[in-house]
Formats: C-alpha cells, sequence, structure tokens
C-alpha cells in the first residue's frame, strides 16, 4: 500500500484536508453506488415484475426487452459483485483505481444499453398511459423513464468522483500513477456511451451500422455543398465517421431532450478524398467522392474539432491504402512488412 511522502511542517496541515477529501470521495462514491443499486432493483424488481405480472398492450407485445435492454445484467453485476468490491476500498483505498481498470471490458455493458436507450424511449413515449399506470400500481415516487435514465448518469458520475478522488491523492501526496489510468478508462467508457446513443438516435440509413467498423469521431458541422462550382446555403448537420463510411444526418425534433437524427446522405471511406485547411481558413476542410463532382466544405466549431477529424480521417484513409495494397499484391506487402528473414516488425 502506497504511503504519503513524508511532508514538511508547513504543509501537514494541506495534507491533512487532503486525506479527509480523499476519504469523503471514497465515501460518496460508495454511499451513491448503494442508492444506484437500489434504484435498479426498482428496475428489476419492481417495474419489471409488475409488467410481467400485468401483461402488455397489444401494440406493446415483443418491445418490453426492448424497453429494458440489459439493465438486469447491469443491476446482477453492481449488486453481486461491484458494490461489494467499492466497499473493500474503504479498508484499502488503493485497490479503487485498479477496480476500474481490470473491469474496463465488463463496464462495456453500458455501452450496448445505451446504444438501445433511444429506442426505449421511443416506447416509453409512444405508451405514456400503460407506464404511468403501472407507477401508481407500484406507489413509485419515480417514472421508470426517471429510472431508466439512472444508468447513464452513473457511468458519467465515476468520472467524475475518480477526478476528485486523483486531485485530493495529488495533494496529500500518493501515487497517483494508476488513478490516471482509471481517469482515462472512465473517460473512454462514458464517451463510448454516449457515441452509441446518439447512433441509436440515427434513422433512415439502408445499411448495417455494425458492419461499417469502429465509430471514431461524431460531431456536428457547418456543411456547404458545391457542385460544379456553385455554392449553396451551408447547413447543419451532424457527422458520423466510421472506418467504412462516412454518414451525414440532419437534426429533427431540435428543441427536444433527446435528438433524433435523420440520414442524408453518406460516403464510403474507399472513394472519400480530403482537403485541408480550405481557403486558408483555420476550421474548415473539404471532402469529396471518387466519380462526383460535389464537394462537402465542413466547418467545425473550433480548432480542436478540426484537428482530431482530419487526423481520424486521413488514419482511415492510410488504413483503406494498406488494405487495398495487401489485396492486390499480398507478397509485396508482406514484403514490406518483413524486409528481411530474420527480422519482423511487430504489427
Amino acid at each position: 500500500m502506497n504511503s504519503p511522502v513524508p511532508p514538511s511542517e508547513d504543509d501537514e496541515e494541506t495534507q491533512a484536508k487532503a486525506v479527509k477529501g480523499r476519504n469523503y470521495v471514497l465515501n460518496e462514491l460508495i454511499e451513491t453506488e448503494k442508492i444506484y443499486v437500489k434504484d435498479l432493483g426498482a428496475v428489476v424488481e419492481g417495474y419489471m415484475k409488475k409488467i410481467e405480472e400485468k401483461g402488455v398492450p397489444d401494440d406493446m407485445k415483443g418491445k418490453d426487452k426492448i424497453i429494458f435492454g440489459n439493465i438486469h445484467q447491469i443491476y446482477d453485476w453492481h449488486k453481486t459483485y461491484f458494490l461489494g468490491e467499492l466497499e473493500k476500498c474503504l479498508e484499502e483505498p488503493d485497490y479503487l483505481a485498479n477496480l476500474f481498470i481490470k473491469h474496463e471490458r465488463r463496464l462495456g455493458m453500458y455501452v450496448g444499453y445505451c446504444q438501445n436507450k433511444p429506442k426505449s424511449e421511443y416506447i416509453l413515449v409512444e405508451n405514456d398511459a400503460y407506464f404511468e399506470e403501472l407507477k401508481l400500481d407500484l406507489d413509485e415516487t419515480f417514472s421508470l423513464s426517471d429510472y431508466l435514465i439512472k444508468p447513464v448518469q452513473r457511468i458519467t458520475k465515476y468520472q467524475l468522483l475518480l477526478k476528485d478522488f486523483y486531485k485530493y491523492s495529488e495533494k496529500a501526496g500518493f501515487d497517483t500513477s494508476e488513478i490516471v489510468k482509471a481517469v482515462g478508462v472512465m473517460h473512454l467508457v462514458p464517451k463510448r456511451c454516449n457515441d452509441m446513443m446518439n447512433l441509436g438516435r440515427l434513422e433512415g440509413f439502408n445499411g448495417k451500422l455494425t458492419a461499417q467498423g469502429q465509430l471514431l469521431q461524431q460531431d456536428t458541422f457547418l456543411v456547404t455543398e458545391q457542385d460544379s462550382g456553385v455554392l449553396r446555403r451551408n447547413k447543419e448537420r451532424r457527422v458520423f465517421l466510421f472506418e467504412q463510411i462516412l454518414i451525414f444526418s440532419e437534426l429533427l425534433n431540435r428543441s427536444s431532450s433527446t435528438p433524433r437524427y435523420n440520414f442524408k446522405k453518406s460516403i464510403k471511406m474507399n472513394k472519400l478524398n480530403i482537403e485541408s485547411n480550405v481557403n486558408d481558413e483555420l476550421c474548415k476542410f473539404a471532402l469529396t467522392s471518387t466519380g462526383t463532382t460535389e464537394r462537402l466544405i465542413l466547418e467545425a466549431t473550433n480548432r480542436e474539432i478540426y484537428e482530431a477529424w482530419v487526423c481520424d480521417i486521413n488514419k482511415a484513409l492510410d488504413l483503406q491504402k494498406n488494405l487495398l495494397n495487401a489485396l492486390q499484391s499480398p507478397v509485396e506487402y508482406q514484403r514490406k512488412l518483413t524486409p528481411n528473414h530474420f527480422s519482423i516488425k511487430p504489427k
């Protein structure tokens, strides 16, 4: 177990406060976890059981599983394992970081939950009267919709609490290398959850999104279409960048807290070309598709988004080029990977 770096006399009070703050965060994490497990139980042991007893309207038959997604799996894991492991951290606080690091794959179950969430929301809205009746039957304070958003909120809360735990640990002089890794894990998991939730709100795409490779980026751009030199009025578009395809969509029900996106067009990555720094403007890049005269100019809201997109598009294009080379000239491609018989470059 790590020990604090011995402080000078002037720093003793600061360090003591930091240790106290660290313990407070740990206690908050565990107490809120208990409440979270109780809330999940209200869904699994309450709403789900009541629906089994009561039955569902004819037009909702077969959709009840979509409403809940994999919440039963999330509930079982937190109740039977994760809560108990968090409680062990009261005796051994250094165990906390490792707990999140080693369960990164398991926490991926939240990604599946979030991907299903938009479909669940739609069914809840369409059958509002039925679910309100359920709430009254159960004498519940919260609606089913209130409960089903809690896993989305919880996966984000972990990141915030770990950041606070890191802040106080650093001030107290503890080794924070593992906590930094844990914060990194709990930055990526909620990001993937948010990506999948937005993707689940995309309508009208005639294809399988799961066949398009990993979702690399998603963001909102001002997009100007140019055809045969003629510029059209720019429009706001939500753009999804996959390994295999780039998808443009239009935001629907803008005022709603649960947005939907309507598919507008796509460009396959093996036909995509990119021009960076259009007209020497810092946040604009242009895309064209081989075999068409159309040119799309995308304007990002800031330089950081622009650089991330240009970087990831170029990486995806390089990957496409390498795959094409491997297919067209497999012997030559393999020779480049293994320049001599005795030295094999790692992939």
